[in-house]
């Protein structure tokens, strides 16, 4: 299995069926995101309206050999006015996804967060990866290594929540959600595990296995959560692993990559479209992985 295989596994699992999105790239004129777009708008009936100057988007047009009922071009230049035109088109409802091609992430997010313009929905931007951990040979979320530094309490939860909506739409009906900390017990000196232990005692998820504070290994490894003589509801199977800080899941998730072969999709949840907000240097295969997971979240 991999990562793209097992987006794909679980639509045909569920049933549904491959609808059409429309999805506009902001700065597109990139080698890595037309190749992305390309096995996009062949394989999964997307098509993408590409945002730049429009002379270097049609040469790349031209060499990747894009059809033209798979394109639209708009000529735009400048980064701000480029972001500006893919919100709009969200508010306007023609497109169903953001993609970030060559531009900061700041210039992008400046204008879907805007008060007046923007397209934010729950109040709160969240980034989600979903990795295909080799040695898991299962999917395995990370949530937020990527967008709140240190969140407070009603942050995690919808930290949480929105992790839970992606799990979800990959076919996991009730997710197990790992509140990570340095121990399975309460730290009383450190404020996240703290806010861990309260959002568990709570339970207001219903539809989804929240516990935590939780070490990572009992979170990760059945093994160890036996030796430990575990109780809880995780034990070694954990879906969705929800970080103390932006660092700490900042680092987890290019470990994973950098030493464990994983290979990772990343969106942005919490505006009324999914965001795709690779790095500018992500291969286009993990660009690609990551419109699958945008447009399974939409369908």
């Amino acid at each position: 299995m991999s990562l793209i295989s097992s987006i794909k596994a679980s639509k045909v699992k569920q049933g549904i069926t491959n609808e059409k999105l429309v999805m506009a790239i902001v700065k597109a004129a990139d080698d890595e995101v037309m190749k992305s777009a390309k096995k996009a708008a062949e394989e999964d009936n997307i098509k993408v309206i590409l945002i730049d100057d429009k002379d270097k988007l049609e040469q790349l047009v031209k060499k990747y050999e894009l059809s033209s009922n798979h394109y639209e071009i708009i000529n735009e230049t400048n980064e701000s006015k480029a972001a500006i035109q893919a919100v709009r088109l969200v508010r306007e409802g023609k497109v169903g996804a953001i993609m970030k091609g060559k531009l900061s992430t700041g210039q992008l997010l400046k204008h879907v967060v805007d008060k007046e313009t923007g397209i934010v929905k729950s109040g709160l931007l969240t980034h989600v990866a979903v990795i295909y951990v080799p040695k898991l040979n299962r999917l395995l979320g990370i949530t937020d290594g990527g967008m709140v530094l240190q969140p407070n309490k009603d942050e995690f939860k919808q930290i949480i929540s929105n992790g839970i909506d992606v799990f979800h739409k990959l076919g996991v009906i009730k997710p197990k959600v790992a509140l990570l900390s340095a121990a399975e017990t309460l730290i009383p000196k450190l404020l996240s595990s703290v806010y861990f232990d309260e959002i568990t005692k709570e339970n207001d998820f219903s539809q989804a296995i929240i516990e935590g504070p939780l070490s990572i290994d009992i979170s990760l490894s059945p093994e160890i959560a036996n030796e430990k003589k575990w109780t809880g509801q995780i034990k070694g199977d954990a879906n969705l692993l929800i970080v103390p800080d932006i660092v700490s899941g900042n680092v987890f998730s290019k470990s994973l990559l950098l030493f464990g072969e994983g290979e990772m999709a990343g969106i942005i949840m919490g505006a009324s479209v999914p965001i795709i907000l690779t790095s500018r240097s992500a291969s286009a295969t993990e660009k690609y992985a990551s419109i699958l997971l945008a447009k399974l979240v939409m369908e």
